[in-house]
Parts: C-alpha cells; structure tokens; sequence
C-alpha cells in the first residue's frame, strides 16, 4: 500500500525510497485509479478551456506545448515613409507579448511550413490573400484564423522544433521591436545580486546570450553551464515597492519568466518593462541554477567557476532567509565557513538542509485541502511544495514529489489561468490539484526541468554526451520516427499529448518492465512531447 507519507511529508521527515513492489504497485494504481476533481469537471463549463495538458495514456490527442495566440491588432506606419498605414496582429507566446507582425509576412511563414512540411503539417489552412482592403470584420476572422493556425502548427514537433521555426519566430520580435542601435549593452544579475554587464547584439537569442555570459564568467565548458543555468526575467517581491535599481542587498528575485530560444531577451526585457511594469516595478534578467539534486551538485564542485556561482545563490537564499528553519548547530557551521569563505563546505551544509534549492513563487489559492484555500509555493528537490495553514492558523506543508505526478495542465475558465496536476494520492485515486496562479507557464517550465534531470540521471548520460548528441543533430531535420536529440538548455513538460509510438529518446531500451514516470519530453517551443519512462525505486 501506498503510505500517506509517501504522498506529502513534512520538512522533518528523511526522504523515502520505494520498495521494488511498491514500484509496481504504483504503476498498477496509475492504470486502474479513480480521479478526484475539487473544484469542477470541464465538461460542465461551456468557457472552460485547457491551454496545455498532457495525458501519457491517449495515444491519439495531441495539445500544444507552448500558447501562442493572436488576440487582437494594431495599426501601424510603414518605415519607408512615415505615412502609410497597415493592420499588424498581434502575437502572443505564452501570455506574453512577442510581437506585431503584418499579414505579408506571416503569409510567408505559412508558405515556408507549406514548401518544407506539407506532408507532414495537418490542419486548417492559413487564410488567404486578398485583392481589396479588408473591413474590420474581416480583419477580425482573418486573426481568429491565423490563431488558429498557430495553435495547430505548434501541434507538429517535427515542425515546430525545427530551426527555421525558432528563427522565424525570433525574427518576428525583432522586426516588430524596430530597435534604434544594432549593439547594445545587457545586465544580468547573478546569484547574488551582483550585476555583470555583457556586450551583445539586439537580435542575438537567449542560448547565444548564455554563451556570451558563460565566457565572460570564466566557464571552459560552456554548454555544461547552459545546462545547468537558466536565464530568467525576474522582479522584486513586494509590488507595492518600486524598484529602480537592483543591488546585493535587495536582491530576493520573483521569477516571472523563463526565456527560451526563440526570443531575444533584450527585445524581451525591453518589451515588458514597457508593456507590464507597475508604479516602477521593472523586471530584471538574473541567472539561476536549473540543479534539483543535491548529488547532481555534488560532482560538479570540483570545478571553481561552479562552486562559486552555486555559492552567490546559496548564500543569497541564506540571507534572505529562504533556507530556514536551520539547526543553531548548523547554522554555526555555515557562518564559519562564510567567514573562512570556504564556499565548499558550506555548500555541503546546504545540502543537509531540506529547504535548500528551492524557487519560491508567488503565493496563490489552491483546492487542497479544500477549494479557495490560500497557500505559499515553491519549486525544488524534485517536488512541488505547498504550505498552507490549518484551522488553528498552523502552517502545514504539503509535499508532492515530481515522479508521482501523472499530469499537470494549464487550464482557463473566463480570464482566470489555473495550473493543475494529477497527483497519485492514494492507491488506485489520483486527485486533481488546482493552484489559481498567474504563473502557470513558469510552473510548467520548473516542472520540465526537474523531469529533464531525471530523465538524464537515470540515462546514464553525462552532459559531454547529451551536448554532443543535439550538435549532431543541429539544424537537421527531425523525421517523426527518428529518434529525438535533447538540446541540454530546454527542460521537460507535461501535456494532454499523445506518446509516440517510437521511443524517441532510447529509454525504453533499457527500461522495459515499468511505466512509472509519465511525463514528456519537449525540445524547443512551441513543441509536443514525447514520454519518458526512466524512473528508478529511489525516484520512487
């Protein structure tokens, strides 16, 4: 049987394994399992709509990954005279503005898909040109069919992973943006708060910018640090403080983005801090740590650079008190290393900490225990972390490992975005998690990321292999039968997809007798995903 222990424990308890029977007993309740929704059935509401899911057992539904949406238009002014006006559509990735874009050229996107993957691309058409000036109305149904035309574009990885996609996507935000200065100048702001300022080209994408960094900071292996680190957008906590500046110490970031490859993130940062920055409250670029294994940090402390940009964000998180509660004994430890700067061994004791490696996100209202329940959450260590408080105004902390994770989606009711997850509970019943968040997509991304770390522990691949095998495959076109490359950088989701009937990443090679894990893997955005299921007992 399936312990509530094993379901959600408290800081105080060790980390559990499971037993090879228990293993299979897993697998058994994840096919024959009842399902426990809280708050609704989607069925029963007409505005119900899911965004993104994944359901490893339909082998014949397909969702997109990633958003992308055309919600409405603007009117523009040629470049050429200043004078002449044209309809631009706006196109949204992920809840964000990416770019405005005129009909000419996405007409020539969907030529390109046509001319490379008109055998493979099944979906409503792009819509047609037209001789005469369209009214409003007509403008509006030729939006609502290029969204359309997105939304199931993206629906074909063989085409929505392919290189020419990122690019032309890329291209979209950086015509849009009309920059004044092809060079210019980005900070980026470390673990600790520290800014380091690099030199770049307004076009240059988010893994070209991480390449820049990574060799301004001393990285030999620049690829290991891209797999290891990501590039997001952050803000302070308190929005109701403006921020003008950003220093060590006032440094406690809320991650609102993950950037990806099809974006340029100076174009990005530019972008929001124009369109969605509030009282002064400008978001920010900082990097931070993609490790949600303390063994996976382990054996990469041999290498200095490492150890020290492991060291800014831990000692940031120790300041802003984000690893408490601490043992005094411990605690004592840590500060004597501090003071020794002996990074090393205070790494080591962070290790001994349960809180340690964690993103804390916004707080938000969940459906566990109950619905409209408020609670704190946070990312790390392979789980999902709620905290909550009970009847006597006790905070309960609720833990949700990634491997007991049958699905999670984004779904929308109205103009509220919910992030649900369907959680093993007890044997032979999921329950349905719903968390009413506003960063339902950066909760995915975490998500894919942790089950990328997973995924490759149990490979048995080191990073020099996983970075060899996506440049062998760069650029290359990827056949629907082949087996799949994994650029080291991208993480891992979990969609209402269908699993390919190929094994596209070589795992069930090795792993024949158990489906245990079912999440997917995804290699560029917008993307489907594929199903992994390389979970071994400690996992479980």
């Amino acid at each position: 049987m399936v312990s509530s222990s094993a379901m959600a424990r408290t800081y105080g308890d060790k980390p559990s394994t499971s037993s090879m029977e228990e293993d299979l007993e897993i697998e058994v309740s994840m096919r024959n399992a009842s399902i426990i929704d809280h708050q609704y059935q989607s069925e029963q509401h007409k505005d119900h709509k899911v965004l993104n899911a994944f359901n490893p057992t339909d082998k014949t539904s397909y969702s997109d990954m990633i958003h992308i949406d055309v919600p409405d238009t603007r009117t523009l002014v040629e470049r050429s005279d200043g004078v002449t006006k044209y309809t631009a559509y706006n196109i949204y990735i992920n809840g964000w503005y990416h770019g405005s874009v005129r009909f000419s050229h996405l007409y020539e996107f969907a030529e390109l898909i046509k001319q490379k993957f008109s055998q493979r691309y099944k979906g409503p058409e792009f819509p047609a040109k037209k001789l005469f000036k369209l009214d409003p109305k007509a403008i509006d149904e030729r939006r609502q069919k290029i969204a359309k035309y997105f939304q199931a574009m993206v629906q074909h990885p063989e085409i929505a992973r392919h290189y020419i996609i990122e690019k032309k996507l890329l291209g979209f935000q950086i015509d849009s943006f009309r920059a004044t200065s092809q060079y210019v100048s980005l900070d980026i702001y470390l673990g600790n708060g520290e800014k380091t300022t690099i030199k770049c080209l307004v076009s240059d994408s988010t893994m070209e910018i991480m390449r820049i960094l990574a060799e301004k900071l001393g990285f030999h292996n620049k690829d290991e640090f891209i797999y290891h680190f990501g590039l997001f957008m952050g803000k302070g906590r308190d929005p109701t403080v403006a921020c003008y500046s950003v220093t060590p110490d006032n440094f406690n970031p809320l991650l609102t983005r993950f950037l990806r490859n099809f974006e340029s993130p100076f174009v990005s940062l530019s972008t929001a801090n124009q369109k969605y920055n509030e009282n002064g409250h400008y978001n920010f670029l900082c990097i931070r740590k993609l490790i949600w294994d303390t063994r996976i940090e382990e054996s990469i402390l041999d290498d200095g650079v490492f150890v020290d940009m492991i060291y800014r964000q831990a000692v940031q998180d120790y300041k802003n008190g984000n690893l408490a509660p601490i043992k005094d004994d411990l605690e004592y430890k840590m500060k004597q290393c501090m003071q020794r700067n002996d990074k090393i061994m205070f790494l080591r004791n962070c290790h001994l900490l349960p809180t340690y490696s964690y993103e804390i996100l916004s707080p938000c209202s969940c459906d566990y225990p109950k619905p409209g329940t408020p609670c704190e959450i946070k990312f790390g260590r392979r789980q999902v972390v709620l905290t909550t408080q009970d009847e006597l105004g006790n905070p309960k902390t609720s833990l949700f490992r990634a491997t007991r994770i049958r699905v999670w989606r984004i779904t929308q009711i109205m103009e509220k975005i919910s992030f649900q997850f369907e959680y093993l509970m007890a044997k032979d019943t999921f329950e349905w998690i719903t968390l009413d968040t506003d960063q339902a997509i950066l909760m995915s991304l975490l998500l894919q990321s942790i089950g990328s770390e997973i995924l490759y522990e149990h490979n048995n691949m080191t990073i020099e292999q996983q970075v060899m095998k996506e440049k062998q495959s760069k650029g290359n076109y990827v056949e629907k039968t082949s087996k799949l490359p994994r650029d080291p950088k991208k993480p891992i989701i979990v969609l209402k997809n269908a699993v390919e009937e190929t094994d596209p990443l070589g795992v069930m090679e090795h792993y024949h007798n158990y489906n245990r894990m079912l999440t997917t893997i995804s290699d560029g955005i917008p993307q489907r995903n594929q199903a992994f299921t390389d979970i071994t007992n400690d996992d479980l």
